[in-house]
């Protein structure tokens, strides 16, 4: 039985439900920029991949305006603090603490800008429980899912297969099979169970009990 001791975190939908905040701001974006904006329903897809991504292949913003739509969204989003419309999952504190317990490293990889995921997780109270928080940047080694795993990896002095990812969307799923990382698909958030057919998931988790139960099973 394979046993793991780093596990790693996705932040927006598995950790927090950051969809207020961050379709929010989309709209604010999009609208400044003149585009129409989607549903709240219809934006949901923007949560979890990269900012390009979402304005790109979401909302549909030419690519000539992605980079003024990103900007945008900074502002509103981290500038004026709508990163705070965020809370923590039910179940999230518990399971920390059980993994911190067990003696674990814990650690955020998150596609999220590196200040913006220091800011939530001090905000909402769950800095002090990971060893480690890695968000991304605009240079090339930090500004792919894989690259924040990898990064995060060398970090820690964890190889990748004494590591999981617990994540909520198919990037996470990607990110963690390019860094040679299994994964544990976190259900409750933002994705659907179908998004994971095409990786092998580690575990098929509907809460974050379920997730610290498959874990802990495997001391």
């Amino acid at each position: 039985m394979k046993t793991y001791s780093t596990v790693l975190f996705d932040l927006d939908g598995t950790l927090i439900d950051t969809s207020e905040g961050v379709i929010g701001s989309a709209h604010y974006a999009l609208e400044i920029l003149g585009y129409p904006k989607p549903s709240f329903r219809d934006c949901l897809p923007f949560l979890g991949p990269p900012l390009p991504y979402g304005f790109g292949v979401v909302c549909g913003v030419k690519e000539s305006d992605i980079p003024r739509a990103i900007e945008v969204f900074r502002r509103r989003y981290i500038g004026e603090e709508w990163y705070l419309r965020s809370a923590v999952y039910p179940g999230i504190p518990e399971l920390l603490a059980k993994l911190r317990q067990a003696g674990k490293r814990i650690a955020v990889t998150t596609s999220k800008l590196q200040l913006a995921a220091d800011k939530i997780l001090t905000k909402l109270g769950l800095i002090d429980f990971f060893d480690l928080v890695v968000g991304s940047t605009e240079g090339k080694d930090r500004s792919t899912k894989e690259g924040v795993l990898r990064y995060a990896l060398d970090a820690l002095g964890c190889k990748p297969e004494d590591a999981v990812l617990i994540g909520d969307r198919r990037y996470d799923a990607e990110g963690a099979k390019a860094a040679g990382i299994d994964c544990i698909a976190a259900l409750w958030g933002f994705g659907a169970r179908e998004e994971f057919d095409p990786y092998p998931a580690a575990a098929l988790s509907d809460t974050p009990e379920d997730a610290g139960n498959f874990l802990l099973s495997r001391q």
